[in-house]
């Protein structure tokens, strides 16, 4: 069951194995090095937070957040299908990732952009999230990350 309704039809909650071929799909359409289906798969037997958004019952995006040394909320991954980009989508998720990831004890969030991902660097931004950092090289095409963090505070339902 859905945990909390979004505009125009959409609706967030937890991913399920049933899930995992849609996932896939919207992964190998978002990222130039997608994670493969296995561990897509193995993240959802980790603790902390893997949400869908559906849009009339479709998947039209995912996140992966878990919890790393108790207090750490990692969001591993955010990802909206092309045709859902730019509608609320990913904020709806990265909004219930970090609610249930605070749920679980997180007091502080980390994630990794791509350096020139500037539309989802501004979208975490807008969230709160500030740079922290670069990993040179970090992704296997080359390109640096850009380390961006968020205390507990900011975390709490938007």
């Amino acid at each position: 069951m859905a945990r909390r309704a979004v505009d125009h039809g959409i609706a967030v909650r937890e991913a399920n194995l049933a899930d995992i071929d849609r996932i896939v799909e919207i992964e190998d359409a978002s990222f130039p090095d997608p994670y493969p289906r296995g561990l897509l798969k193995a993240f959802l037997y980790m603790p902390g937070a893997y949400m869908v958004a559906t849009d009339c019952g479709t998947i039209v995006g995912y996140t992966i957040g878990i919890i790393r040394h108790r207090t750490l909320g990692h969001l591993v991954s955010v990802a909206v299908a092309p045709g859902s980009r730019r509608e609320g989508v990913g904020r709806a998720l990265i909004g219930e990732a970090l609610a249930r990831l605070a749920d679980a004890g997180a007091k502080r969030f980390m994630l990794e952009a791509r350096e020139s991902n500037a539309p989802a660097i501004g979208l975490y931004k807008r969230m709160g999230f500030s740079e922290a950092g670069k990993i040179e090289k970090y992704y296997a095409d080359g390109e640096s990350a850009i380390v961006m963090e968020l205390n507990g505070s900011s975390g709490s339902r938007t």
